[in-house]
């Protein structure tokens, strides 16, 4: 069988590593597009502990790539312990694909005739498969910065919704030597500059915060369920059939709430390690595996929907709740449910 991929982030990469060890050699390729310092799309680099084994099964050890724990996080006013760390990204794809030429351009259509099996790992450009049915992007703005505290301040790891305005949040990930990644994402508004701008104002009392670089990007949070086609099948010239299936963020493997797609995306490569020539297994194991993803966007649209009138309901603000038990955040049940009430100010206060 001869599979290309198209894409070497997360879910390209870990798919070729575990086809390799499969005895598998797929093509993998990657243009490395991404005009940034890092080489990387728009990302905090965060990644809860859980991604341990996923490593541990294709001979990489976590703990070579960990930048930061962040053992406690900020959430809007309340404190949560966290098994959340920040990883080098650009390191951890580079081992990925240690054992797996990567040729630094794209496939070709006319190679693409050689291939019984494409795989789509091109992310949110979703390169090789249709559009999706429903689909829903979130725009974000990173700076890496560099904090300098001012007496006994100090910048710390969190994320805050409470001051963004439409649906969206800020983080901040602490990459180590007093370096973050600071970062704003939200549908509908209108300057993620000035969003930056006045979290700079706000810190100016406890850090100096000095900007090492920048960049734009976007999220997929449509969910699975709402990203089909998984995958397409076309006959080539000499009558047999070509597999073309998305994996990843090409899918929609990010979860809606938060944009956390590193451990989603690797386990969506590992099922269609197994299952690369039963598209339609596949596809039912992916939505079977991800149905809680398509509850937070069905969560996302309402809102949407009723932006200014209605906020968030008993079964929204649960699914938040659920969806930082599953990272393994551990919140207060009664003071989280009453912070998620802060939804409806985000969809009620005018953009800024």
């Amino acid at each position: 069988m001869n599979v290309a991929i198209v894409g070497a982030g997360i879910a390209g990469g870990y798919l070729a590593a575990l086809l390799a060890q499969e005895g598998l050699s797929p093509d993998v390729f990657d243009p490395m597009a991404h005009a940034t310092r890092c080489g990387c799309r728009s990302c905090g680099w965060g990644a809860p502990a859980g991604i341990g084994p996923y490593l541990d099964g294709i001979g990489l050890d976590p703990d070579e790539y960990l930048l930061e724990p962040m053992p406690s996080m900020h959430f809007d006013g309340l404190l949560a312990t966290t098994p959340l760390r920040t990883v080098d990204k650009p390191r951890l794809l580079r081992d990925l694909t240690r054992d797996v030429p990567v040729q630094r351009r794209g496939l070709e259509p006319e190679e693409a005739e050689q291939y019984d099996v494409i795989v789509d790992a091109t992310g949110i450009a979703r390169a090789l498969l249709p559009p999706c049915s429903s689909d829903l992007t979130l725009p974000t703005l990173q700076h890496r910065v560099v904090a300098e505290p001012r007496g006994d301040g100090r910048l710390e790891a969190g994320v805050y919704g409470n001051d963004v305005p439409g649906l969206g949040y800020l983080w901040v990930f602490p990459l180590g030597k007093e370096e973050y990644h600071v970062g704003v994402g939200g549908i509908g508004l209108a300057s993620l500059e000035s969003l930056m701008e006045r979290f700079y104002r706000d810190m100016s009392g406890q850090c100096t915060l000095t900007r090492l670089c920048g960049c734009r990007g976007a999220v997929r949070v449509a969910s699975p369920y709402y990203s089909g086609p998984l995958y397409t099948e076309t006959r080539r010239s000499d009558g047999s059939s070509r597999l073309t299936v998305g994996v990843g963020e090409s899918i929609g493997t990010v979860t809606p709430f938060t944009g956390e797609g590193i451990v989603p995306s690797l386990e969506c490569a590992r099922i269609l390690a197994g299952r690369l020539q039963d598209p339609a297994g596949y596809s039912r194991a992916v939505l079977a595996q991800f149905a809680w993803m398509r509850r937070e966007r069905e969560t996302l649209d309402y809102l949407l929907a009723h932006r200014g009138t209605n906020g968030p309901r008993v079964r929204d603000r649960w699914r938040f709740y659920r969806n930082a038990r599953r990272s393994g955040i551990d919140l207060p049940m009664i003071e989280a449910f009453k912070q998620l009430g802060t939804l409806s100010h985000w969809l009620d206060t005018p953009e800024r």
